[in-house]
């Protein structure tokens, strides 16, 4: 009775998976359902509009305890901040449940240990090693902001092939586009945006490697359809569904 009582919750649980604060809440009622809860947070704990990561302390608490002693103490040194108890055990293994990375929601968590870049980018740095390591799978990569080639990490290719969904600028370097080619080939919902419409030769070679796109998302500010027009056409094989954002407009097929 107790399992049924446990995959009724789940199941609820479920449903509300995109409403942060009911969660939340739900953490406090008792064991089981603090239990049932946590991995459903955690699975995708970066994507509640209505947070302010970079106030949420006990997100890098859980990030900082992660870290092995030897890297805890060079940080240290280096004189970023980590928080108290940071050396102690946790309650449930996180990492372990979580499925997805946004780059610039890890960023603004980070930036609680120290406001130098430099710091910030190797505590970064730490945290998609971390990440590759101790993630079962990777399922949602928000890769808007990023300056670590995270494929060639320990473990990446692993990660990456799992993929089921990417986000990503035209801003990024053609070099991080290139080597997600090497992995990356099954997403099936890509979502681009046109930061700088100069810069499209890795994402061209991104798109063309991929064999399982069900859903294309183009949003533009710059009004050149261009580039859309040919990768459709090179696309339209196993594409179901495109959409363009325009700045002035919206064209979905």
């Amino acid at each position: 009775m107790s399992r049924l009582n446990e995959d009724i919750l789940f199941l609820i649980f479920e449903e509300l998976q995109e409403d942060s604060k009911s969660l939340f809440s739900c953490l406090m009622v008792n064991r089981l359902w603090c239990e049932t809860v946590v991995p459903i947070l955690w699975r995708n704990p970066w994507c509640y509009s209505n947070i302010n990561y970079a106030n949420k302390t006990y997100l890098f608490f859980i990030i900082a305890c992660y870290l092995l002693d030897d890297i805890k103490e060079f940080i240290t040194d280096r004189g970023i901040k980590l928080p108290s108890g940071s050396n102690q055990s946790l309650l449930f293994d996180y990492f372990s449940f979580c499925r997805s990375i946004n780059v610039n929601t890890i960023n603004n968590i980070i930036s609680i240990g120290s406001t130098l870049a430099y710091n910030q980018f190797f505590m970064q740095q730490e945290f998609y090693f971390l990440f590759m390591r101790k993630c079962p799978e990777l399922k949602y990569f928000d890769m808007k902001s990023i300056k670590h080639q995270i494929f060639y990490f320990p473990e990446a290719m692993i990660r990456l092939e799992s993929l089921c969904e990417l986000t990503c600028e035209t801003s990024t370097d053609a070099s991080y586009f290139y080597g997600l080619t090497l992995y990356c080939q099954y997403v099936q919902k890509l979502i681009i945006f046109n930061t700088d419409p100069k810069s499209y030769y890795g994402i061209v070679r991104l798109i063309e490697v991929q064999k399982n796109l069900k859903h294309f998302e183009w949003v533009d500010d710059f009004n050149d359809g261009h580039f859309t027009r040919v990768k459709f056409t090179k696309g339209k094989n196993h594409t179901s569904k495109i959409r363009l954002i325009y700045s002035m407009s919206i064209y979905t097929n």
